[in-house]
């Protein structure tokens, strides 16, 4: 008898190769329901806010970037546009999220080696951050150096503090 392999199951998989193979430590937590913001992962008991780290898909005149702040926080298109040198920059819609990393809005996942990706600096100040995996009731727990390094990502000051 075969068994099929989800999709999900699939990138969940490609992802604990990628992190295995980068000799990195990380735990995939699971959950009982999809949680789709930082501050329902918070209210969950999983981490501060503060150490809630979503995954943002941006739209920009030279393509798409994830783009990776703390919980607590907002982005600043001023601060991205003004850092990178853009004239445009918005998040993308729903379904350019899920057609660029297979995943909804809510769990994209916090590594996406296939898009440029920046890290907001206070990210850094945090010993572990927790994330999307890119598939419903999973969430990565993992050291943001980590991250910054799997990603190759660019550190820069890109939030404000929510109000």
């Amino acid at each position: 008898m075969q068994t099929t392999r989800s999709p999900e199951t699939d990138r969940l998989r490609k992802l604990e190769v990628v992190l295995k193979k980068a000799q990195v430590p990380y735990t995939i937590l699971s959950h009982n329901r999809t949680i789709h913001s930082a501050a329902e992962g918070a209210a969950q008991g999983i981490g501060a806010l503060a150490n809630m780290a979503p995954t943002f898909i941006l739209h920009t005149e030279n393509g798409f970037l994830a783009a990776i702040i703390c919980g607590d926080t907002r982005i600043s298109y001023k601060k991205i546009k003004r850092a990178l040198g853009l004239k445009n920059l918005c998040l993308a819609s729903p379904d350019e999220v899920k057609q660029i990393t297979g995943a909804e809005i809510g769990y994209v996942s916090l590594i996406n080696r296939e898009l440029s990706t920046i890290v907001d600096t206070r990210i850094i100040e945090k010993e572990t951050i927790f994330g999307g995996c890119g598939i419903p009731e999973h969430t990565l727990q993992i050291n943001p150096m980590d991250l910054i390094r799997l990603t190759q990502a660019f550190v820069f000051d890109f939030t404000e503090p929510k109000e």
